[in-house]
Parts: structure tokens; sequence; C-alpha cells
């Protein structure tokens, strides 16, 4: 009301100004306007900047993330229906070649812990929050890095990551399959079969249930993620969700944490548990 009132009384004064005198003002007043506009307008736009490097930090970075998800996830899904044999019992494991089945599941792992860092090194994560949506993606890597969460420490997880990372004129990408595998496999003990032995030495204990359900918990994020970024599957596949292998105290971590304190927004919570 109160600038209702002063709208009003600026539109009185304004209209019994004379004619002359209101030309003067307005020659004035709009030089006055254009220069704080000038003034101003660097601020003023900043926001639209923002938001706007904040949708093109997202879409680029979300297919990619999408599908490093979607391979871990299925790997993880088809592990979780053989109990792990690959790790804990390799003879009886569906694989051919046990060995080399494991290596390519670090690989998947450090695929998607290579492409959340990817997207840090890009945009410093500082323009994400911005939009709804890259403040969503941003929960769940910090979920996946939570120490509840987690499967390795949150250090070594974005030092894999980073390791998979190489900068070629100024250009950055993720090593690949192969590239990786002859890393691994190369006499020299380089700095990432230094790192990925962490994740080896983690994966070796997988007999122990604790253990087992910490990488249940982890697949079971990567799943969510998938679900609420691709909801009608265009990127990822759809696949079951493997709720049978989860233990009656993981579940209630889903129900009575995961979704009360790091993703709330998650939509049909129940599917997961």
């Amino acid at each position: 009301k109160l600038i209702q009132i002063l709208i009003s009384a600026l539109m009185e004064f304004w209209g019994s100004i004379e004619g002359p005198v209101k030309a003067i003002l307005a020659i004035i007043s709009g030089g006055v306007l254009w220069e704080a506009l000038r003034f101003f307008w660097p601020d003023i736009k900043r926001p639209f900047i923002e938001r706007k490097s904040a949708k093109n930090s997202f879409y680029k970075n979300l297919d990619p993330i999408l599908k490093a998800s979607g391979e871990l996830y299925g790997k993880l899904e088809s592990l979780a229906k053989e109990d792990f044999s690959t790790f804990t019992n390799p003879k009886e494991s569906n694989s051919s070649d046990p060995q080399h089945n494991q290596k390519y599941i670090y690989y998947l792992f450090a695929q998607l812990w290579a492409q959340l860092e990817f997207l840090r090194l890009e945009s410093q994560y500082t323009s994400l929050s911005k939009i709804n949506e890259g403040s969503e993606l941003l929960c769940f890597i910090d979920t996946l890095e939570s120490k509840k969460y987690r499967v390795l420490d949150r250090s070594l997880q974005r030092i894999i990551g980073e390791s998979l990372i190489t900068n070629h004129n100024q250009k950055f990408r993720i090593l690949t399959l192969k590239e990786f595998l002859d890393d691994l496999e190369n006499k020299n003990d380089t700095s990432l079969s230094k790192w990925i032995r962490s994740l080896e030495l983690k994966l070796d204990k997988i007999g122990d249930k604790k253990i087992r359900q910490e990488f249940l918990r982890f697949g079971l994020i990567v799943g969510m993620l998938i679900d609420h970024f691709d909801p009608k599957h265009k990127t990822v596949r759809k696949r079951g969700v493997f709720i049978n292998k989860l233990s009656i105290k993981s579940k209630q971590m889903i129900k009575w944490n995961l979704f009360k304190f790091y993703l709330p927004y998650i939509k049909k919570k129940e599917r997961y548990y």
C-alpha cells in the first residue's frame, strides 16, 4: 500500500509540472538512470549468467555421469545376484576370466568417480547450486562421499577419479578401459595402480557381510541417481533393485537416514527398501 501511495504521489507531481520543466527533468533523470544502469548492470546480469553457466555444465556432464552410473550399477546388480562370487569364489563365478572381470569392476568404480571429479574440475561445483537439478546432483555426490555411504575414504575416491583424468592440450578426458588396464598391468608401480590397490583390498574383503552391505548400499544410491535424472530411461536401461540382498539394518538406514537427511526429494522411496 505504501508503494502504491508513493507511485500515485509521484504521478500527481509529474502531472502538475509544466511542459518545459518536465522536459528538462526527463533529460536529467534519463541520463542519471542510464549511468546508474551502466554501473549496476554487471551485478544485475550476473545471476542470469551464473544460471546459464550452471545449466550448460549440468547438461554437458549429466549424460556421461548417467552412462558411467549405468555401467557400474549393471555390474553391481549382476554381482549381487551371484553373491559377489567373482571375488569370494572365483571358480564358481559366472565369469570365464574372474581376474579380468575384477579389473573391469575396478574400472567401473574409477570411471564414475572420474566423471564426478571431471564435473568438479570444470565447474568447481560453485555454479551448479544455482539450479534445482544441479543442487540435487550435488546432494548425490555428497551422499556417495559421505562417511555412511561411501565405500572408500572420500580422499581415496577422489584421487582414484582424478587418476583417470588426463589433460592433453588443455582438454580433459577420461582413460579408456584399455588404457586403464595397460596402466594396471604395467610392470612399473604407477600412481594409478597404487590407488586402485585400496579398492582391490576392500573388494577382497567383500565376503564380510558388513563390507558387502557397504557396496550394496553404495550401488543402490547409484541406481537412485539413474532413476532420478533419467526417469524415462532414455539414456540408461532400466534395471531391477536388489533389495532382497539388503540386510534389515541397510533397509532401515535407507528408510530412516538416507531419505530423511541426504536424499529427501527421491520419489517412490519404498522401491528402494
